[in-house]
């Protein structure tokens, strides 16, 4: 017992650390693009569940998932937090949270697969320090948000197939029918689990055992799936199976008609060429985790052939192919369905904890194979990534969202002309920040090339200040005294050379404020 407690150690310690982090820096992250209507989305919910307003069923995106908004709206309106200041700053910490404690699951997850803490040490590493992942994980509560809860039932899975009792099915079904509220690409993890516990009857009945504990674990998870599916959705409680199979084609298929910009190019959402996703994947992920996770699926995909059987029982190997399932399954489709993804791969990023799990299936290889003073070399070399990218990360805080490995150049401008870069405008806080810090001024006019992220970013600027910020239409730009951008639509440079403030990240400008007058 007390060496298991001790195993538990370093990733609670890590844990530990990264919260103590988190906790005094989430109030730097901005409002993300999205993040007005994701609270809408919770408030209508919380409307029609609480008050019986039933706007939900009428409202053209009320099929969105629910599974995280609701719970964020539920502790604004029960700490009766009015300003939009604290609601935010609520939001960013406790989507945060969500995200360490999941990287902490995951730790537990890595250790016991391998049994070895210092493997766990760096899946939990793997799975914080994405710099992209980890600045979304205060202002995206879709995706990182998805990530997170995909992530913790992953961890879940493992435990509860190891031990496999009815009640840990039970919560199996529980955690992949919440998961699939938040967003509805889960239900593939849901069919997943699923086969494997139909591999299991199988195995069963083939050996002439008893078929009724493993029939019984089908219908408790198929249970506890539906039943927390249905309570964590309230799209779903009028007419649970059709309004279900609707929210399946309208997000599979999502109509966004526009342009975004890769390898200095604009093309179109709806005509993405295959290589989208991979490209964003391979120059945004850190090397060595690249490296890690491309070898895990060379090594998984060989020992399969070796041994299928051993990947298809109940035992430690199978997570892996279910880890592989859960990584390429989701990417093929949005090739082959030609769904729509944009801006980078975050619409994908939940795909991200099981290419780490694989990872280490190579690190654990590599990691036996060395021996005596030599597998300091694994520690080592991941240690090195890791102040590597903790450094990238405190240099450029908070805009570790525009990270880029490696792989592609970071010569000045370059990634601005060439790529989606501060797409969301979480940006804008830091320009707003400045200027009500500089300017002594009671108003302060200003324009950009898109209302929203000013718009956004105001509501997380304490009040006072917000009055002092008045928006003009570009239309009408010469009663501006500045002009905010953050490139998006328009990588080119500006005639004007007169900025008043800008920030950049790899030798590229994310966000910039053009003084226009005097004041």
């Amino acid at each position: 017992m007390k060496e298991k407690v001790l195993a538990y150690l370093p990733g609670i310690l890590l844990f530990l650390i990264a919260l103590f982090i988190g906790m005094h820096t989430y109030y730097d992250y901005g409002i993300s693009w999205d993040e007005h209507w994701q609270r809408e989305f919770g408030n209508i919910s919380y409307n029609y569940v609480f008050k019986g307003d039933k706007t939900l069923l009428t409202y053209p995106y009320g099929y969105y998932g629910v599974g995280l908004e609701l719970p964020l709206t539920c502790i604004e309106k029960w700490c009766n937090l009015t300003d939009t200041r604290d609601i935010y700053l609520m939001r960013h910490e406790a989507m945060h949270i969500l995200f360490l404690f999941s990287a902490l699951m995951g730790y537990f997850l890595v250790l016991r697969l391998f049994k070895n803490n210092v493997l766990a040490s760096i899946g939990f590493l793997m799975f914080l320090l994405c710099p992209r992942i980890y600045a979304h994980s205060f202002f995206n509560s879709k995706d990182a948000g998805f990530l997170s809860v995909f992530l913790i039932t992953l961890s879940f899975a493992q435990y509860a197939f190891s031990k496999n009792k009815p009640s840990l099915i039970f919560v199996l079904g529980l955690l992949s029918g919440y998961s699939t509220s938040i967003r509805i690409m889960a239900f593939i993890l849901a069919i997943f689990i699923g086969g494997f516990l139909l591999l299991d009857l199988l195995a069963v009945r083939r050996k002439k055992k008893n078929t009724k504990p493993a029939m019984i674990n089908i219908g408790l998870f198929i249970g506890g799936f539906c039943l927390a599916l249905y309570i964590a959705w309230p799209y779903l409680w009028v007419n649970p199976v059709h309004n279900f199979f609707y929210a399946y084609a309208q997000m599979s298929h999502f109509d966004w008609n526009a342009s975004v910009l890769i390898d200095g190019d604009y093309e179109k959402t709806t005509n993405l060429p295959w290589s989208y996703f991979p490209r964003w994947f391979m120059i945004t992920v850190p090397v060595l985790w690249l490296l890690a996770g491309v070898a895990g699926i060379w090594l998984v995909v060989r020992d399969f052939f070796k041994k299928p059987s051993d990947f298809l029982q109940n035992t430690t190997n199978r997570n892996f192919l279910l880890y592989m399932l859960c990584f390429f399954v989701p990417v093929l489709a949005v090739i082959m369905l030609h769904s729509i993804i944009y801006d980078d791969w975050r619409h994908l990023y939940f795909v991200y904890p099981s290419f780490v799990l694989i990872g280490m299936y190579a690190v654990n290889k590599l990691y036996i194979m060395l021996k005596g003073s030599l597998k300091l070399i694994v520690p080592v070399v991941f240690g090195i990534q890791a102040i590597m990218l903790i450094g990238f990360m405190v240099r450029n805080h908070p805009f570790q969202q525009v990270y880029f490995n490696e792989l592609v150049s970071h010569d000045d401008e370059y990634l601005r002309k060439n790529f989606e870069l501060e797409y969301w405008g979480a940006s804008f806080k830091q320009a707003l920040d400045h200027l009500v810090t500089t300017s002594k001024a009671d108003t302060i006019t200003i324009a950009c090339n898109y209302d929203d992220p000013v718009t956004n970013n105001l509501m997380i600027l304490p009040a006072k200040d917000r009055k002092r910020i008045k928006i003009v239409p570009v239309s009408q730009m010469a009663k501006a005294e500045f002009f905010v951008t953050n490139y998006r639509g328009h990588p080119e440079d500006y005639p004007s050379t007169n900025i008043e403030y800008s920030a950049k990240v790899l030798n590229s400008t994310v966000i910039c404020v053009f003084r226009l007058k005097k004041s």
